[in-house]
């Protein structure tokens, strides 16, 4: 073979190589353009909805299911019904919750009323302990000052020491010898005998002093444990009436809001109910959405739990986690 001849092939079979390539890259554009066209076209034969209409699923979380606006409540199914039966158990449920811890506020609060009572039986009693200090103390002094009259009457009778001075002594507190005999002012050992008479009689004065000076101290003692118990007392009180402000506005409350925000719903309900055209599911969301938007904003203490519930019965789309 020739050069020429060699060279003519040479070329040719180069011109188609460069052919198949081109064909291969057009041959994948239509393959794409096939692939294109059959997925239009299955979109295309799948299920179409008007603009709004899209089923909820796709719209929000994809494992959540709502109905579609469209969608009446009363069809082959009574939806209405079901829902206010729901409705009215939730009513039930917040109204339990209510009830029990109404139940708790009234055990403190009867808590809080016998406390009170110990608290005005302890009052009576501190006012009893006052009154009694004041005569224990005057009789207290009383005596003492008895006893120490005795001593200066007796140094006085012996600073004289005559016959006169003597019976007078004697005479004034009727001072006795062991036996019970009443002194001799003549008797030559009658200073002795007057100093150890006007002692003893000094001594039962001050002792009797002394038994009115231990209880008054016990009293005083007595009264300022009362006013401590009374103390205590007074701080339970004011704990547990902090127990009942909480409870009522942490508890209570948001369940009695939830409890309206419910009873609202339900009367809606009623009035779907008695309406003459069939409820869609758009209407119920229509009325449930704003009107729970203008709740929220004047009842902010109710619990999310039934704000969650409430957005479920009215078929409100709602986050993940919730669905």
């Amino acid at each position: 073979m020739s050069d020429s001849q060699d060279m003519s092939a040479y070329k040719a079979e180069n011109i188609n190589e460069e052919s198949q390539a081109v064909y291969s890259a057009q041959d994948q554009t239509t393959i794409k353009s096939i692939h294109s066209l059959q997925e239009i076209g299955e979109s295309l034969d799948g299920p179409s909805y008007f603009l709004g209409e899209v089923p909820q699923q796709f719209m929000v979380d994809p494992q959540a299911y709502l109905p579609l606006n469209s969608d009446r409540l009363v069809g082959s199914s009574n939806m209405l019904e079901k829902l206010m039966g729901d409705v009215n158990a939730l009513i039930q449920e917040e109204v339990t919750q209510i009830q029990k811890t109404q139940k708790k506020i009234t055990l403190w609060e009867d808590k809080i009323e016998k406390n009170k009572v110990l608290i005005q039986k302890n009052l009576v009693q501190i006012k009893q302990n006052t009154t009694e200090i004041v005569y224990d103390k005057k009789n207290r002094d009383y005596w003492w000052g008895r006893a120490e009259t005795v001593s200066l009457d007796y140094e006085h009778a012996e600073a004289a020491s005559r016959l006169g001075d003597w019976n007078w002594i004697i005479k004034k507190w009727g001072l006795k010898n062991a036996d019970g005999t009443i002194l001799d002012a003549g008797n030559a050992s009658i200073e002795e005998l007057c100093n150890g008479a006007a002692s003893n009689l000094a001594g039962k004065y001050r002792s009797t002093g002394n038994k009115y000076d231990h209880a008054q101290k016990d009293k005083a003692a007595a009264t300022n444990r009362l006013i401590r118990e009374n103390s205590s007392l007074l701080t339970s009180n004011d704990t547990l009436q902090n127990y009942i402000s909480a409870s009522y506005v942490e508890e209570i409350e948001p369940y009695q809001d939830g409890v309206l925000l419910l009873k609202e719903f339900s009367v809606k309900l009623k009035v779907f109910g008695q309406e003459e055209h069939k409820v869609t599911y758009g209407e119920l969301r229509s009325w449930a959405e704003p009107f729970l938007n203008d709740f929220l904003k004047s009842n902010p203490r109710i619990r999310l739990a039934i704000v969650t519930e409430f957005r479920k019965l009215a078929s409100i789309p709602l986050p993940a986690e919730h669905c």
